[in-house]
């Protein structure tokens, strides 16, 4: 979708998520400002149970000015309505009424998961930790300005405040950093008045129930009964502290309606998500969110019963020793692995679903840069593959390629020119994308961009992998001496001519560029 699809509309409702945060009100006022400056007259408004509380949010309205208003209900439906940093259908929208519905989020889509025909949904998977990063994207595809006024220093403060700090964020992200001009004076106050003096003593006395398990870095911090809201400002400072990379903190709820459980994870391979749903499955299954923090509910009855033999006569006290069980027991199970040299049909049986099957590479032109090309020779460059990044020393016969979304990787030159015909034709790079397919080198960090260097190559007839599809979370230490993290769903790959070149290849690339090979 494309933000001049929504002009076609007079009548328009943006609506930010319930309980609103900064990132849902910074992409709301971004959609505001592009639409007043075309003409239109949108509303920016919420909905939900409650109105906004948090000290640094009222401070965010007041210093930019933002109409956000609260409906409790709306009268008449909107002809167009707009919801930013949520959808219709998740638990933290109370959905207002619009005889048309368009959706910009960032949240990762569910399997079989319906949207309206106007949406725009770009997740972490593709760079965007942030909403706001997202309407910043959409924004330069329409050619709106950005760099005026206070709007930069209001996206950026959407995107920190959604990324632990830009802790979490992605390549979408910092490609936004690097092009806005922000006010970090002003970010700094909006930081300085996030809590009043009540919140701080409860997030004060929330550290003092702390309960860290040593070996499997994880942390779960009891919270006196709050605003939900508190329980994530908590996690948040658990990411801070050093040996501690997952935090759980909950509150129990008013009324025996249970626990509300607030997740935060930094650890490569593991979702903040995956651990939600291991928390409450079984348990009313109320739990989601995005891979660096998620949140869930664990109802009254089910806490009752799962704590049942525990000795409890404190359900709060019961409720955390059950959450710090259940990580536990998660954590014990760690990703199944597997080393070049180790490749083998019987032990592939082991974590993948059906047995390995011979796959070709389609016709699909994809991109070569010869690394000499870009930086000189001895040289460390940071290559931002799918599956991590990889530290590279220049080389004569070190190649960079380009996927078919842009997605980089390396080769060396003869085993690129085994599998692959190499053209001197120009490949072609979306230069309206603002992403733009680029290596770093490692010292500093500077960008060099691919497509002025860019050629075609094209993979070659009988050019043969074996893959199976993951049926759990694997971690592979490629020949190159990386280690490749896979997802259930993903594929496991080894080359045709040595099976123990073995390597992940994500599952949206791989039914993209791959088909079963005859015979």
């Amino acid at each position: 979708m494309r933000l001049r699809e929504l002009l076609e509309y007079e009548d328009i409702v943006i609506q930010c998520h319930d309980k609103p945060d900064a990132d849902t009100i910074a992409s709301g006022f971004a959609l505001l400002r592009y639409l007043k400056e075309h003409g239109k007259s949108p509303r920016l408004v919420y909905s939900g149970p409650q109105k906004v509380t948090r000290g640094s949010l009222h401070e965010m309205l007041k210093r930019f000015e933002i109409p956000l208003t609260y409906l409790s209900e709306l009268k008449e439906e909107a002809e167009l309505l707009v919801t930013v940093d949520c959808r219709a259908g998740e638990r933290n929208v109370s959905l207002l009424p619009g005889r048309n519905l368009a959706v910009i989020d960032h949240h990762s889509l569910k399997e079989g998961e319906k949207l309206p025909k106007l949406n725009e949904v770009r997740t972490e998977a593709q760079g965007y930790t942030s909403c706001a990063t997202v309407l910043w994207a959409m924004l330069k595809e329409e050619g709106f300005q950005v760099e005026d006024g206070q709007l930069p220093t209001l996206l950026y403060y959407g995107l920190y405040m959604d990324t632990q700090e830009l802790k979490t964020a992605q390549k979408m992200d910092r490609e936004m950093l690097d092009e806005l001009k922000y006010d970090m004076d002003i970010v700094t106050e909006l930081q300085s008045v996030n809590l009043s003096l009540e919140e701080i003593r409860i997030t004060g006395r929330a550290y003092d129930s702390l309960h860290v398990n040593p070996q499997h870095h994880f942390a779960v911090a009891q919270v006196e009964p709050c605003d939900p809201d508190i329980l994530g400002i908590v996690g948040d400072e658990l990411m801070k502290v050093a040996g501690v990379d997952v935090s759980a903190a909950y509150c129990m709820l008013e009324g025996n309606q249970g626990a509300k459980l607030s997740v935060r994870c930094r650890r490569r391979g593991c979702s903040a998500v995956d651990l939600v749903q291991w928390l409450v499955r079984g348990m009313g299954n109320d739990g989601g969110g995005a891979p660096t923090k998620a949140a869930g509910r664990l109802p009254g009855e089910f806490l009752e019963e799962a704590c049942t033999g525990d000795g409890w006569d404190d359900l709060s006290g019961a409720t955390g020793r059950l959450i710090y069980r259940l990580l536990t027991d998660y954590f014990e199970i760690p990703p199944k692995q597997i080393r070049t040299g180790e490749y083998a049909p019987k032990k592939v049986r082991e974590f993948c679903t059906d047995e390995p099957a011979r796959y070709c590479k389609t016709k699909v032109p994809v991109g070569y840069v010869k690394a000499t090309d870009l930086f000189p020779e001895g040289e460390e460059i940071l290559i931002r593959m799918l599956e991590g990044d990889a530290r590279k020393k220049v080389t004569p016969e070190l190649y960079i390629l380009i996927g078919i979304d842009g997605e980089t990787y390396h080769n060396e030159e003869s085993r690129l020119r085994k599998n692959y015909d190499l053209f001197d034709e120009p490949f072609p790079v979306d230069s309206e994308s603002p992403w733009q397919p680029k290596i770093y080198r490692y010292s500093d960090r500077k960008a060099c961009l691919l497509a002025p260097y860019a050629r075609k190559c094209i993979a070659r007839d009988g050019a043969l992998i074996w893959a199976s599809q993951l049926s759990c979370r694997l971690k592979v230490l490629t020949r190159w001496g990386e280690w490749h993290l896979g997802e259930a769903g993903d594929w496991l790959a080894s080359q045709d001519a040595d099976r123990q070149d073995i390597y992940i290849i994500q599952k949206a690339v791989f039914e993209r560029t791959y088909e079963k090979a005859e015979g």
